[in-house]
This record gives structure tokens, C-alpha cells and sequence, in this order.
């Protein structure tokens, strides 16, 4: 046994020789899941697979590393005709425990077996499909369905006792027993069975003495001497002349013969031609269900197409990518920087490895200094020759790639160039900008002047207006 706490092999010991735990109410624990393991075993020798169940699962509740006992439960679930449950339980004792044979033989069982996997898949379909019709009160589709069940999988014991139930619902008790046996020999001690049982044997019990009834109200007595005489009552014959009692048994006859085939054959005509469609109904429902099953099979194999359609352009992007960044690096090695950004214009950077990212980051940061720095030039020049607006429009380009060029002047002379074209709005947020950034120069100084002198222009104004 291994200690819970720490995992060291311990033998007889109470206390854990490494981490000092506790060890006996483990023990405990471990007793009373072996022992309900043991006793789920001999429950399903002797078929009680409901009882089993319980015991098992209470196993499990004491001790989830069972697998003894979780491999028993797969087998219970799996006689039972409940194959994905089965398949649950196998699995998850095949990753608690990953040399387990047995649930390795199981598993591949089920899964070597040819047909094994699609009819379990058909049974779960077709089983759902039955409760369906159940729920929309269609019992003769569901009565087909189930049939259709059970002879994929005749063990099916929750597909037995629905079948059951509904001939009860349809007052066919004798069909209801025969689906109830079924189930008996597979689980003796379902309760759901032995419920539905009982019922039957009640309904079957009170037809048969209504029959005895009848029969009895069918014969009559009388003393003759000492004895007593039964026979039946045929007190119709005896009111009629003898003489005419064949012409009235004639006559009977083809009424009776008439009665007959309008209470007895057209129903059952009617019966037959009302399962036939129901029968035509149910495979055409499968056939819905599949042609709608290939059709989501066709949609995602288009999906998959598109996907590698999609790779396929991606490798095609990222060569062309490749191709024009060797062309930036070559003009970037020749120092022209113009070409260089011209071809890293057409480069995608999500497309390209991690030693292309770093060169393509290294040719675009020399391509915008250079830009930076002949836009600034530009920009100062015309700003120097009082042409404010040119020079507004390319420290505003400056400003829009990196705001903290120059540390600041493209930021300050912007607003320089906005004051002197009289956008007062924009050059004050500007001036804002330079004293938060770069507090304590002359450029924030200038700045702080401008705000005030603004402040003081606008207040002037306002009082004029109100004198």
C-alpha cells in the first residue's frame, strides 16, 4: 500500500515512516471499497446487475483508484446492453491506471471488432429516436423503433423496458411479459422490471376471471332427480321452430361472417397498412437523419479544404514576403534607404520566422529615422522661412509616427506652427502635451506663456463683451 500523503510503499505500518500520516482510517477506507467490490462481484455472478451497480459505485465513492472495481462496473454497464457508460468507465480506469490489461482488453474489443463502433452508434440513434416518438405520443413509431433496437442489441435492457411499458399502455400484456422475461433473465432484481411486472401479472390475473365470469354466465343448471345438470344455454335454439333452424343458422352464419370480416379483418387490414406507413415513416426519418449527417460530414470536410486552401496561400504570402525583404536588405546594405522602405512596404511581418521579424524591425527602424529625420529637416527649414503651414503639415507627420522626436521640439514646434495659424485648440493641447513631458525646459516655459497669454486674451474679451 502506498501512503496517500507522500506515495512511499508502507507494509503493516499505522504511521507513515516518511511523512508520519495517519494510516489507519485509510486502511478503513480501503477495506470497505474491497469489501463492496467483493460484493458487487458476487451480485453479478448470480445476475443481480442493478444490485452490483450500487455496490460498485460505492466502491468507487471510497477508493476512485479501484480499478478492479471500476473495470467490473464497465462490464455490468456493457452486459446491460449500456455500451457508452461501459466505454466511460474503461477509459477513465485506463488514464487513473495506464497499465491496466484489462480495461486495454475491453477497449480494444469494441474497437477491433468490425461494425462494433457504428452499431453501438445506430442503437444510441434508434433508442433516442424512440423516446422521442414517446414524448410526442407516437407509441406505434416508437413500438417499431425499439424493435429495430433490440435487434441491434438484444441485451438492452432500458430498450426492453420501454417496450414493455408501451404494450401495457396499449393493453398487450402478453407482449409485455415476453419483453419483462427477456429483461429477467439479464437483470434479476431490476426494480423497474419486477415493478412492471407486477403489473402485468394484475392485468393478466383480472382478464383471466372475467373470462371465467363468462363462461360461467354462458351455462346453465337444473336439478333432474337427485342430480344436478350443467349445460349450456341455448335458449336462443330453443325459441326457434326446428324446422327453420337451419334456414336461421344460415342466416346467422353470413351475419356473423359479415360481422366478422368488418370487426376483424378490416381492422386488421387497416392495422397492417397503418404499420406499414409507420414503417415507411421511421426509414425515412433515418434517411433524413443521414442525409443530414453527410451533409454536415460534406461541410466540414469543405471547412478542412479551405483551411489547408488558406495554409497553402499563407506559404504562398510568406515566400513573397521573404522575396521582398532580401530586396530591402540589399538596398538597406547599399544605403538606399528609399528603396529599402519602398520593398518593406510590401513585406508581412506575422508571416515571417523570428530571424526574419528581427531584420525586418531592424531595415523598418533605419527606414523611419531616416524618414523622421528628413521630415523634421523639412519641417524646420519651412518653419524658419515663417511658411508655417508646410511646416505644420510635416511635424505633423513627425509627431504622428514618434511624438518624443527630438525630445519634444517636432511636439512643440507643431503647436508652434498651430498658434501662428491661429488653431489655438490644437496648439494649446500640444502646449499641454510639451509642460507634461518635458517640464522645466524652455520649451515648456514658452509653452506655459502661450496657455496664459491665451487665458488672459480670452477673459479680456469676455469683459469687454459684458461692459
Amino acid at each position: 500500500m502506498k501512503c496517500y500523503m507522500c506515495g512511499t510503499l508502507v507494509d503493516h505500518e499505522n504511521v507513515c515512516p516518511h511523512c508520519g500520516s495517519d494510516l489507519k482510517i485509510y486502511r478503513t477506507i480501503l477495506a470497505s471499497s474491497n469489501t463492496l467490490y467483493n460484493t458487487g462481484l458476487e451480485q453479478a455472478q448470480v445476475r443481480d446487475l442493478s444490485g452490483a451497480i450500487v455496490s460498485l459505485k460505492k466502491s468507487l465513492k471510497y477508493n476512485k483508484y479501484n480499478t478492479q472495481a471500476r473495470n467490473l462496473l464497465g462490464l455490468v454497464y456493457f452486459e446491460l446492453g449500456e455500451t457508452v457508460m461501459a466505454l466511460s468507465e474503461w477509459v477513465i480506469s485506463k488514464n487513473l491506471e495506464p497499465d491496466n490489461p484489462l480495461a486495454d482488453r475491453y477497449l480494444d474489443e469494441i474497437q477491433n471488432t468490425p461494425g462494433m463502433l457504428d452499431k453501438l452508434n445506430q442503437t444510441t440513434k434508434k433508442y433516442n429516436q424512440a423516446l422521442l416518438y414517446c414524448r410526442q405520443g407516437s407509441r406505434d413509431l416508437a413500438t417499431i423503433q425499439l424493435r429495430k433496437v433490440l435487434n441491434l442489441n438484444p441485451k438492452f435492457v432500458a430498450g426492453h423496458q420501454l417496450l414493455a411499458l408501451l404494450y401495457i399502455q396499449d393493453g398487450k400484456y402478453n407482449e409485455a411479459r415476453k419483453e419483462l422475461n427477456a429483461t429477467n433473465k439479464i437483470d434479476v432484481r431490476n426494480t423497474i422490471t419486477l415493478r412492471y411486472s407486477r403489473e402485468v401479472r394484475e392485468k393478466l390475473k383480472e382478464l383471466n376471471q372475467n373470462k371465467k365470469k363468462r363462461k360461467k354466465d354462458d351455462l346453465v343448471s337444473f336439478q333432474d332427480g337427485n342430480d344436478t345438470i350443467v349445460m349450456p344455454s341455448n335458449s336462443f335454439r330453443d325459441m326457434i321452430d326446428s324446422t327453420r333452424a337451419s334456414v336461421v343458422n344460415i342466416l346467422v352464419g353470413l351475419v356473423i361472417g359479415l360481422l366478422i370480416c368488418f370487426f376483424l379483418v378490416i381492422p386488421t387490414i387497416r392495422q397492417r397498412a397503418s404499420e406499414n406507413a409507420a414503417a415507411s415513416l421511421v426509414d425515412t426519418n433515418e434517411q433524413l437523419t443521414n442525409s443530414a449527417s453527410n451533409v454536415s460530414s460534406l461541410k466540414k470536410q469543405v471547412e478542412d479544404l479551405n483551411k489547408e486552401l488558406e495554409q497553402y496561400t499563407g506559404k504562398s504570402d510568406a515566400v513573397g514576403s521573404y522575396e521582398k525583404l532580401m530586396e530591402a536588405k540589399e538596398a538597406y546594405d547599399a544605403s538606399n534607404l528609399d528603396q529599402a522602405g519602398e520593398a518593406l512596404s510590401s513585406v508581412n511581418r506575422d508571416l515571417l520566422e523570428e530571424k526574419g521579424q528581427a531584420m525586418y524591425d531592424l531595415i523598418h527602424t533605419a527606414v523611419y529615422a531616416k524618414v523622421l529625420e528628413d521630415a523634421y529637416n523639412t519641417a524646420y527649414q519651412a518653419y524658419q522661412r515663417q511658411d508655417y503651414q508646410t511646416a505644420k503639415d510635416s511635424f505633423g507627420q513627425v509627431v504622428f509616427i514618434d511624438q518624443t522626436y527630438h525630445n519634444g521640439d517636432a511636439l512643440f514646434y507643431l503647436a508652434e506652427c498651430q498658434w501662428n495659424t491661429w488653431e489655438f485648440d490644437s496648439a494649446i493641447e500640444n502646449y499641454q502635451k510639451v509642460i507634461e513631458q518635458y517640464p522645466d525646459t524652455s520649451h515648456a516655459r514658452t509653452a506655459q506663456e502661450r496657455i496664459d497669454s491665451y487665458a488672459q486674451s480670452n477673459g479680456g474679451d469676455d469683459n469687454t463683451t459684458n461692459n
